[in-house]
């Protein structure tokens, strides 16, 4: 269980105390960074919610009928909602739609089946538009008896403040160094990208996960060579390497190498007002391009090479 909340122990305790005590929340929202943890803590907290035998703490026991169920996502009294995979078109859907908010609703509304309680985990809430987002806030005015919602959201301006005026509010902050090592570790990675992986967790072990994939972490290390100098850059390789694996690396990941060698260049105070004006706007640029591509449907290399070749422009303007 320690895993499931490195980082996050706080959280967990406070609602193992507020059970304890049956003064739960109905609805729990739990914010910060993408990849900090928030789901896995969410998943830590269902267990507990919906255990047969705590533990002295108040913690799920990971051993009982009720916990075993949950591990093998097969327990009746649990359903988690998200961003949804089309099939036809080979992507994940833009939003999460009212449809699906309304068929969650009615599963929490029920009563439980192994027991009087029943979960509705909803990730990555801020996908929510805005019918599901009215629809949500319906249920959360109107709790069901022995329900609870854990709402994991991972930019929380993107919410209603009606909405999050009716939750239990949990900032779920970057893993400090020794929790950092530790989930590294747990990883097993392969000792040549454990320097690139250091680099680009900060704090946040989710980003760097897919590196336990051999083929995603060979080719990160051959982006990270691409983009270590962008300045000086073949741009023939560099479109010949997209087009081969701009599928296989998350493009968030994809971003955050190509901004590691560009922060120094950032931060330099030598450069005049106007150009820094310059690279800030295509850092920008650069740093938005994995949501332009699903909010515009952009085809994603010829998009990403343009902001590079922008960037590009804007170093060697200086």
């Amino acid at each position: 269980m320690s895993n499931l909340v490195l980082g996050h122990d706080a959280t967990a305790q406070r609602f193992a105390n507020l059970m304890q005590k049956n003064t739960l929340p109905h609805a729990w929202l739990l914010h910060g960074l993408r990849g900090v943890g928030k789901a896995m803590l969410a998943q830590s907290l269902a267990e507990s919610y919906l255990c047969e035998s705590l533990t002295d703490a108040g913690r799920g026991c990971g051993q009982c009928h009720g916990c075993h169920m949950l591990a093998a996502d097969s327990h009746p009294d649990f359903m988690q909602l998200g961003i949804l995979w089309d099939e036809k078109k080979k992507k994940f859907n833009r939003d999460i739609s009212v449809g699906q908010v309304r068929d969650a609703l009615s599963f929490l509304s029920l009563s439980g089946m192994q027991s009087q309680r029943r979960v509705l985990l909803l990730d990555d809430a801020d996908a929510m538009n805005n019918q599901a987002a009215n629809a949500l806030l319906k249920g959360l005015e109107e709790p069901s008896s022995g329900s609870l919602l854990l709402i994991v959201c991972h930019d929380l301006t993107r919410l209603p403040a009606t909405i999050r005026s009716r939750c239990m509010l949990e900032h779920c902050a970057p893993l400090h160094e020794n929790d950092m090592q530790q989930a590294l570790q747990s990883m097993a990675l392969s000792e040549n990208i454990m320097p690139l992986a250091e680099q680009l967790a900060q704090g946040c072990p989710g980003h760097i996960a897919v590196l336990q994939d051999d083929d995603v972490a060979q080719a990160c290390l051959q982006w990270s060579k691409h983009v270590s100098d962008i300045s000086c850059a073949d741009i023939g390789a560099m479109s010949d390497f997209l087009q081969k694996y701009i599928q296989i690396i998350p493009h968030g990941l994809m971003v955050a190498m190509l901004m590691l060698p560009l922060q120094s260049e950032l931060q330099q105070s030598r450069t005049s007002y106007a150009k820094k004006q310059l690279l800030l706007q295509a850092a920008q640029a650069l740093l938005a391009w994995p949501a332009d591509v699903i909010r515009h449907s952009l085809r994603p290399a010829p998009a990403l090479l343009s902001r590079i070749l922008d960037m590009r422009g804007a170093l060697k303007n200086q």
